[in-house]
């Protein structure tokens, strides 16, 4: 039987309702992940900036152009790598928050970032080597960045809930994620259906802020990335949150984590993730 508390189902999902789990774990933890989101968000606009100033891109979209299709395109892709390691690094926030919320646990945020931090140096380990693989991936025209942003993405929970080390993390992650390519495709699907609302999100402010503000003033620029910064955060603790919940969903689909959690739960024993009759069953 479910734990009633639990926002995570404890049985494979639909890609609906995996979307849906995600959506409650951002509801509960919500003070831990969208603030730690936007700081990662504002830092991740204070950086691109002067690269996407020197490229002379254009808000909203930063699209490359074809008078300087070099600087534009890289451009671009830095901001591809970088987005895989702000999701790497809130994976991991993320991760820290599924476990309670799949076994109905309660855990109040100053606990969750409390055991982020233990983890930290492993997290920013894994976010460097994902922005690592990503960018080069990108820069190739980006249909290996496609293939790769699928399969790296459950790193970082693997990471803090099975209490691994970055290599044998990553390497869960190509694992987990290849077995059908479903993992793969749900993490693209997700990323891609946040990429267009964020689009219209931003293209929409920029209309409008055009006709409230002159654009290339500094008022009008501050206002745009802070705007930015906003839908990116929503986007990132969401698209984390699927990354937790597609993790565990996945172990529990290819390796019975469920079964084994209702194995021990049965025996009246507690239950860790990490434990050695959990991680026994998922050999």
């Amino acid at each position: 039987m479910e734990d009633t508390r639990a926002v995570i189902p404890m049985r494979p999902l639909t890609f609906g309702e995996l979307l849906d789990a995600a959506v409650s774990l951002l509801r509960v933890q919500w003070p831990l992940l969208l603030v730690s989101a936007a700081v990662l968000a504002m830092c991740e606009q204070a950086v691109l900036y002067p690269l996407r100033a020197w490229a002379g891109t254009d808000p909203p979209l930063h699209l490359p152009g074809f008078d300087r299709i070099g600087p534009t395109w890289l451009a671009f892709c830095a901001g591809l790598a970088s987005e895989g390691a702000i999701l790497a690094l809130l994976g991991g926030l993320a991760g820290v928050a599924a476990g309670p919320g799949l076994l109905g646990q309660p855990a109040g945020w100053r606990h969750l970032l409390r055991q982020a931090v233990r983890r930290l140096p492993a997290l920013l380990v894994v976010a460097a080597v994902t922005a690592a693989i990503l960018l080069p991936a990108a820069l190739f025209l980006m249909l290996p960045w496609l293939f790769l942003f699928g399969l790296v993405g459950l790193a970082a929970p693997a990471l803090v809930v099975d209490r691994i080390g970055p290599a044998r993390a990553l390497g869960r992650s190509f694992r987990l994620a290849s077995v059908g390519l479903r993992g793969a495709a749900v993490r693209l699907g997700g990323y891609c259906s946040w990429a267009a609302i964020r689009l219209v999100l931003g293209s929409t402010a920029y209309g409008l802020l055009q006709v409230a503000v002159r654009p290339g003033t500094i008022v009008f620029t501050l206002l745009m990335l802070s705007l930015w910064v906003l839908v990116d955060a929503v986007a990132y603790a969401t698209l984390a949150c699927i990354d937790a919940v597609l993790y565990l969903e996945t172990r529990m689909r290819v390796e019975g984590l469920d079964i084994a959690i209702g194995r021990i739960r049965r025996l009246g024993r507690p239950v860790d993730l990490a434990g050695s009759a959990i991680l026994g069953a998922a050999r």
